[in-house]
């Protein structure tokens, strides 16, 4: 009896767990309903409101709700709502559960091809099809890798990416060939935001009088001399037979000729030092009269004008036998429309005319292909030069020069730290800001060189950021300071430094970042971002730490080496004495000041260490070579202590080294256990 209740009871269990299981895959279905429901009647806060309470509680959600928020919340503009989208968008991603949340993380890496790219999309299928949970980390971790301000829950590359993508369903109906639902111009807008230039239209020859068109485009005034010279040899009237050609190829182009309609976009700023624009193609596809993204102009014509004598050889042999085809016309008539559109396609018309001049009428076979061939590799050559997405709001607000550094040691009992320096220079952003704002004032148009624009300005505020994430790309642990902000002339170049000091237990993924704030509420922010509209300027940096230092109480340990020199104006870099040279530049004429950390020396039989030191300094050249056989100076130092810890500041003699790029090598040797240690560090002597 005892054993048929435990059964009932057991079964009942089961049945009851299940239930709960069915009711919490439930309520987020559940959710996701009601906020669709209230969007369709109007009610768009109130669905927003549904979908962010349903994430607030619980740790398993409906990723559809994530992609929706984010996708209502930029397509209304609703920019109170950046944050959460954010948030809801990373908990989309990492915390979703069931079909519907599978289906939607499928979605979305669909949606993210076009800016991720080949390389992102084939692995995160092949996880997606493994259900392997990496692919919530990787997904999330790409996206925090693109974050512009780091230390911000906001993160605006993904919210200018959602805002491309509303833009490209409002804007590009043609057809439905993409995963937006939208047609082909859709993957380069949300690739590259805005075309810089637009050039559209449709490809005519009604403007052209096309016989003597091609007359001119197919002989030069010698070719008719020699046609008329030899017509005693010909049975054919050169003049009847060539009229005969060209009335061919004008009903063959008439034959081939669709009337495409074409759209042209130039990006002229893509990537650093870009010399020519890049140039993407859309327009109609002969082949299904859809509007499609085109390799090049070639693609408007039908691929039966390049091989004419398949359709019909008794008409096309005159012409086709000597390389002149209806393409090969057309290619001409249609890069003649274009030539005013950009220098390329100009310069592509006229290659094509000296080709068909240059070889007349006997033209070789497959030039039209050729051609072809060759305008589509140029294209090609353009847009593979190109990054595989950039953002256009960064490059509006001033990047801050940022550099980092790091240095690694151990404590007295032995457990590894790390410092690192976040250094960053404002000034010319906090100028481009002030005199874009308040400098318009005449009472501070004098104030050019930004001496004592701060006094009396409590507004502008330079933050600097470290923060950690864990294997997940969660954030672990952020932390700020305000250094101060140099912002005159007489400043010069110096930096705005922070020194961060953290355990250092393992290599974790980290950011640094710099923000220039102006919380003026008089002052106005020049451009529409999703930015705050405090910042002024910005950058950031991010990286995985390096190894920690060894511990063990028996094996020779040495700090990372820190360089600096004796300021003349007295500055020292916390915790140092003397000013570090982060970036490693060294002022000439100056002393190099050496610090140097040594841990677990081995004592001697007197109770002492001892160790030698040896440096050399060998010049890099150019390439960034060392020249091992041109050592500038070479010396060896024996130090005996009583600890086994060493903390030294060492000054070398340099002020006789040229200006130029330096690599100093530090060997330790410790002369009781024989363990040794090497470490290096490349420094200019700059003028």
């Amino acid at each position: 009896m005892l054993s048929s209740i435990h059964t009932i009871s057991f079964s009942l269990a089961v049945l009851l767990m299940g239930i709960a299981a069915e009711i919490v895959q439930a309520q987020p279905q559940r959710a996701y309903d009601r906020g669709i429901e209230e969007l369709n009647r109007g009610n768009v806060s109130h669905a927003l409101d549904i979908w962010y309470n349903s994430y607030d509680q619980s740790q398993e959600v409906d990723s559809r709700i994530g992609f929706e928020f984010i996708r209502v919340v930029t397509e209304e503009g609703m920019r109170s709502y950046y944050e959460s989208a954010t948030k809801m968008y990373y908990l989309a991603l990492t915390r979703g559960v069931g079909i519907n949340s599978r289906i939607a993380i499928r979605q979305e890496i669909e949606r993210l091809e076009p800016i991720a790219g080949e390389g992102y999309y084939r692995q995160w299928m092949e996880w997606w099809d493994e259900r392997n949970p990496a692919l919530e980390s990787d997904m999330h971790g790409y996206w925090i890798q693109q974050d512009p301000t780091p230390a911000r829950l906001k993160n605006e590359r993904l919210i200018e990416h959602w805002e491309r993508i509303a833009v490209a369903r409002e804007s590009f109906t043609r057809n439905q060939r993409t995963v937006y639902g939208t047609d082909d111009r859709a993957l380069i807008l949300i690739r590259y935001g805005e075309p810089d230039r637009v050039k559209n239209g449709i490809l005519t020859i009604q403007s052209f009088n096309l016989k003597p068109w091609l007359a001119a485009q197919l002989y030069t005034s010698e070719e008719r001399r020699r046609s008329r010279d030899s017509e005693s040899s010909e049975l054919q009237d050169p003049e009847i037979r060539d009229q005969e050609i060209i009335n061919r190829l004008s009903d063959a182009i008439y034959r081939w000729h669709r009337y495409p309609e074409y759209e042209i976009w130039f990006y002229d700023n893509i990537f650093e030092n870009q010399r020519d624009p890049t140039i993407f193609m859309f327009g109609t596809d002969v082949r299904n009269d859809q509007f499609a993204l085109q390799t090049s102009i070639e693609d408007f014509i039908p691929e039966r004008a390049y091989n004419p004598e398949r359709e019909r050889p008794d008409e096309v042999l005159e012409f086709t036998r000597a390389g002149i085809t209806p393409a090969l016309m057309l290619q001409l008539l249609y890069y003649e429309q274009l030539a005013e559109a950009d220098p390329f396609f100009e310069t592509r018309l006229n290659a094509l005319r000296d080709n068909v001049l240059d070889q007349g009428i006997e033209a070789f076979r497959g030039m039209d292909e050729a051609f072809r061939s060759e305008s589509q590799q140029l294209v090609n050559q353009r847009a593979i030069q190109a990054p595989r997405e950039r953002s256009t709001y960064e490059g509006v607000i001033p990047r801050i020069p940022l550099e980092i550094q790091h240095y690694r040691f151990l404590d007295d009992s032995l457990r590894p730290y790390i410092l690192t320096y976040v250094e960053s220079s404002a000034y010319e952003a906090f100028m481009i800001d002030y005199h874009r704002t308040r400098g318009r004032n005449s009472e501070d148009a004098g104030f050019l060189n930004g001496e004592d624009l701060l006094r009396g300005n409590p507004y502008y505020e330079l933050v600097h950021s470290l923060q950690s994430y864990d294997e997940n790309w969660g954030i672990i642990e952020l932390h700020q300071e305000h250094p101060p902000l140099y912002a005159s002339l007489s400043s010069g170049n110096r930096m705005s430094g922070t020194v961060f000091k953290l355990p250092h237990t393992n290599r974790k993924y980290q950011a640094a970042s710099v923000e220039l704030m102006n919380y003026d509420p008089d002052s106005e922010t020049v451009h529409d971002t999703p930015f705050s509209t405090a910042l002024r300027g910005w950058n950031k940096q991010q990286f995985r730490q390096p190894p920690p230092l060894k511990s063990h109480t028996d094996s020779l340990e040495v700090a990372d080496l820190v360089l600096g020199y004796l300021d003349p104006d007295g500055r020292t870099t916390e915790p140092f004495s003397f000013a570090v040279a982060n970036t490693q530049e060294i002022p000439f004429g100056e002393t190099l000041l050496l610090h140097f950390e040594v841990y677990n020396l081995e004592r001697m039989y007197d109770g002492f260490t001892q160790f030698e030191l040896t440096y050399r300094i060998f010049p890099v050249d150019e390439r960034g070579n060392v020249l091992s056989d041109q050592t500038e100076f070479i010396l060896t130092l024996n130090f005996v202590n009583e600890d086994r810890i060493i903390i030294e500041d060492l000054e070398i003699e340099t002020a006789d080294l040229q200006p130029g790029v330096y690599e100093l090598v530090v060997n330790i040797q410790d002369i009781q256990s024989e363990q040794s240690k090497e470490r290096k560090i490349r420094f200019e002597v700059v003028n």
